[in-house]
């Protein structure tokens, strides 16, 4: 009989162990899971902070008061006018580009500057000289300096 308990303590000394196991191992894939969503989450939400940043601080460090709202090529396009260039971003197969450019031609995807990616991209330049930048994922806004 002494047999058989011993028997009988260690299956289910087995079964506990494999028991806690696989509870363990279920919450390390819980939690890495959780780690990967939130990790893609702040990941999409930098992209589109760095998005708009990039363009407010572009308008802002241009300096200059040559700043429209065009559509050229047709996409919508900001251009920040300069001496003999333009600087335009604009948003081309899901991502926003920056691209300088003679102020004639089109707009050339292919020697542009991929800046980040956006699903939308949609500028606004108020009679009030204030443009307003929105993306899928928010809005920005800066003063260009420049009043009609």
């Amino acid at each position: 009989m002494s047999q058989r308990v011993k028997t009988l303590r260690d299956l289910i000394i087995v079964l506990t162990t494999t028991v806690l196991f696989a509870v363990i191992l279920c919450l390390v894939v819980f939690a890495a899971r959780g780690y990967q969503h939130s990790a893609e989450i702040q990941d999409e939400s930098g992209n589109t902070r760095a998005v708009l940043s990039y363009i407010v601080n572009s308008v802002r460090d241009s300096g200059s008061d040559d700043i429209s709202v065009k559509d050229i090529s047709g996409a919508q396009c900001l251009v920040i006018g300069g001496d003999g260039y333009e600087q335009r971003f604009y948003l081309n197969d899901g991502s926003l580009l920056e691209e300088y450019t003679e102020p004639d031609a089109g707009n050339n995807p292919d020697v542009a500057l991929e800046i980040g990616k956006t699903g939308s991209l949609e500028f606004e330049l108020g009679d009030d000289g204030i443009l307003t930048i929105r993306t899928d994922s928010g809005s920005s806004a800066v003063n260009t300096g420049r009043h009609k």
